[in-house]
């Protein structure tokens, strides 16, 4: 016969089982620790129209990162002016040395000129590389479609893509990446897109509100020293 107390072990252990295989954290002895790459310097090039190999409405790969995008309209002027924004923000959050976004392209022309035939990523370690900067920030606008409508009745709505990537200047290896690609949706026909809803204020935003969403959410995750 099964007492309180045996009852009452099982029902722990009931408990604790589905947990035990649904940790997320690794654990590593200490010398297989990976290594930390300290960022003190960092150039900020900001951001380059998508590649042109690929029409728009079809899928381009970036030469960056190797993520997948869905290709639409970018005007010619919206690369600079992201970067602009881009640059802002980090320059308010974050603490290391960051190079300006108009210091980083004359490098990157002086290097392009020079190197041909290199794909973009090694061009822009070798930009970095004539900086003497530890890392180098840039990525793709791929998408730019302004919504047709009001605030409150569209008949299409506002759709952007773009991504950064942090590339390591020593190697070119990509440290970190992210991304935002985005079709705004009604709250009734994505109720798992809260968060955009209540920061849209309930309304269709027009194309710079929702990147300027992207960008601030992409700014936060990047993994460099902010300032205290």
């Amino acid at each position: 016969m099964i007492n309180n107390k045996t009852c009452s072990l099982f029902f722990l252990l009931g408990l604790l089982v589905p947990f035990a295989g649904c940790s997320t954290f690794e654990h590593r002895p200490p010398d297989e620790s990976p290594h930390v790459f300290t960022i003190e310097t960092l150039a900020v090039f900001g951001f380059l129209s998508a590649p042109l190999f690929a029409e728009e409405g079809n899928t381009v790969r970036s030469p960056l990162t190797g993520s997948v995008f869905i290709r639409g309209p970018v005007p010619p002027e919206i690369p600079e002016q992201l970067t602009a924004r881009l640059f802002d923000s980090l320059a308010g959050r974050l603490s290391v040395e960051l190079i300006s976004p108009d210091i980083a392209r004359r490098a990157f022309l002086t290097v392009r000129d020079s190197t041909y035939s290199a794909e973009d990523r090694e061009i822009l370690r070798k930009t970095g590389e004539s900086l003497v900067v530890d890392a180098l920030l840039a990525g793709y606008v791929f998408r730019w479609q302004e919504r047709s409508g009001t605030d409150f009745s569209i008949s299409r709505a506002a759709s952007v893509a773009f991504e950064i990537a942090l590339l390591r200047v020593a190697d070119g290896s990509l440290i970190w990446k992210g991304r935002f690609d985005k079709t705004q949706a009604s709250l009734a026909e994505n109720l798992l897109d809260l968060k955009t809803f209540l920061r849209g204020k309930g309304r269709w935003m027009n194309v710079e509100d929702l990147a300027g969403i992207g960008l601030s959410e992409l700014v936060e995750q990047l993994p460099v020293g902010e300032k205290d």
